[in-house]
């Protein structure tokens, strides 16, 4: 999208320029004009999208140039730019039709929100606000940002938002599933792509435990238009669960209310992803909303003997057999001393459950007793079988992954199916290790990394950024500015002073 800049004072046009040039949209500016006859040139000869015209300019001031150049240009918007809040001159500019008024001097952020409610329309501009939306969404609910230096208007705040987490499960080793996952969040971005609309958002992401996640906000401000497209996208990732509903795979949601605002979100996603191991209990392959997660919770019975289900499948996956047994009997334990097994309903979603997780097929109305008995033999059979044990360093693993190759694009998950163990596992087994999720150690090693390049070579800040893997300049600005105190563009300034050169 193409800019022209018109006005007589040449730090003003070297402002604005710098300020453009420092927006992560795809503005490129045609030219610059010291009066209206220079801008009429530019006008004719580039049929900018938009121009930002001075109002008071010699040879030909910027009403009459932008008569005239609406002529030349009839799609060209314009934007008034003055020193003066003269009534009169602002009401000839909305007979011309001029998209906008703005007072000198203008601060980037206004400018900013003007052009982007010029082309509020334009998909590239859509696409890559949302970009900016995602990443301060996976920031805020992976803890490497804060909303302390978020604007009180501002969506985050604002904003109506809901999250999904998704639960995939298959009995087929850990790598497989893993693989399965990858595919279903590559299609989740593809339709959130699709359906991204002015008035919404809309974020694909990967949360501390390494369960895939959709979240969409919508402001209720500019009418029902946003609020509408989010319930299409959630209505298309809906039926994209559901396809994955098969004997030989299921899928389960966990769905946030409706929050106003991401902290209210933030909390429900936070317990909805402590609370995945309830779908043993509450029926694997459903929707299900925070309410109905919360009432199982809080039956202590339900919450152990779901957790001790999850705990079996959990095991199995990832080869630790003497573990399967453990799991086993103090399962056994609780359902000697509860009336849970004898509730119709449980006993179905727990078969449900140990089927598509460990692909063991039980009798329909098996007494608790049998179900313990083929679950004990189950795990007796794998601890025969069993072939290679699980690396004892898998952490150490990761963190050597890490150091070698945090430049790319990498999640727990990914990292998880080339080790053949699950995401939940080795997300646990890092923090054990470390005493932080992956996502934060990550983020850490590359912003030293950043630091130490910001340091060392004279690359700009883009290029550090992209040397450590960030491709949004913007985003990566914000963690460094979370981690050290202090923009990018001052750490030279600073090291400098604190250690002087003789």
């Amino acid at each position: 999208m193409n800019l022209v800049i018109a006005d007589d004072e040449s730090l003003v046009r070297a402002a604005l320029t710098s300020m453009i040039k420092e927006m992560e949209a795809a503005w490129s500016i045609a030219g610059e004009a010291a009066n209206g006859e220079e801008l009429l040139e530019l006008v004719a000869e580039h049929k900018p999208d938009i121009a930002i015209v001075d109002l008071r300019m010699p040879k030909m001031d910027g009403l009459e140039a932008i008569r005239a150049g609406k002529a030349l240009s009839p799609l060209t918007k314009w934007i008034i730019l003055s020193g003066f809040s003269d009534f009169a001159y602002a009401q000839q500019a909305l007979k011309l039709g001029v998209s906008d008024y703005l007072l000198k001097p203008v601060a980037q952020a206004e400018l900013e929100k003007t052009l982007l409610n010029l082309y509020k329309d334009n998909k590239e501009y859509i696409r890559l606000l949302n970009q900016q939306f995602e990443n301060h969404l996976s920031a805020l609910c992976n803890g490497l940002a804060s909303l302390r230096y978020e604007e009180r208007d501002s969506m985050f705040f604002r904003g109506r938002f809901a999250g999904w987490i998704f639960v995939l499960d298959a009995p087929h080793p850990a790598n497989r599933v893993s693989a399965l996952e990858c595919e279903f969040y590559e299609e989740l971005r593809r339709i959130a792509d699709r359906h991204l609309a002015y008035g919404m958002n809309a974020a694909v992401l990967s949360l501390p435990s390494g369960k895939i996640a959709a979240a969409a906000a919508w402001d209720p401000e500019k009418g029902r238009s946003g609020e509408e497209s989010v319930s299409r996208f959630f209505g298309k990732v809906k039926e994209a669960a559901e396809k994955r509903r098969n004997p030989e795979m299921m899928m389960t949601v966990l769905k946030t209310d409706e929050c106003a605002g991401f902290e209210a979100m933030n909390r429900q996603l936070q317990q909805l992803m402590q609370w995945t191991e309830l779908r043993a209990l509450f029926g694997i392959g459903r929707h299900v909303a925070y309410s109905e997660a919360a009432r199982v919770a809080g039956d202590p019975e339900k919450l152990k003997a779901s957790r001790l289900l999850s705990a079996i499948a959990e095991h199995v996956q990832n080869r630790m057999h003497l573990q399967v047994q453990h799991a086993i009997g103090s399962l056994e334990t609780l359902l000697e001393a509860s009336p849970l097994a004898e509730q119709p309903c449980i006993r179905q979603a727990a078969r449900l459950f140990i089927r598509y997780t460990i692909g063991l097929e039980l009798p329909g109305q098996a007494p608790a007793s049998e179900t313990i008995e083929a679950l004990r033999k189950f795990g007796e059979r794998l601890l025969r079988e069993a072939k290679e044990p699980v690396p004892a360093n898998l952490a150490d693993q990761v963190i050597q992954y890490i150091e070698q190759r945090y430049m790319d694009d990498m999640g727990i998950g990914q990292i998880a199916g080339e080790l053949n163990v699950s995401a939940a596992y080795l997300s646990t087994l890092f923090h054990k290790k470390t005493g932080v999720t992956f996502v934060k150690y990550l983020t850490r090693i590359r912003m030293y990394k950043a630091k130490e390049l910001l340091l060392n070579t004279n690359l700009q800040i883009k290029q550090v950024a992209e040397r450590v893997g960030y491709y949004s300049t913007r985003h990566f600005t914000k963690l460094f500015t979370e981690m050290f105190g202090c923009y990018p563009s001052e750490i030279r300034k600073i090291e400098q002073n604190r250690f002087p050169r003789e």
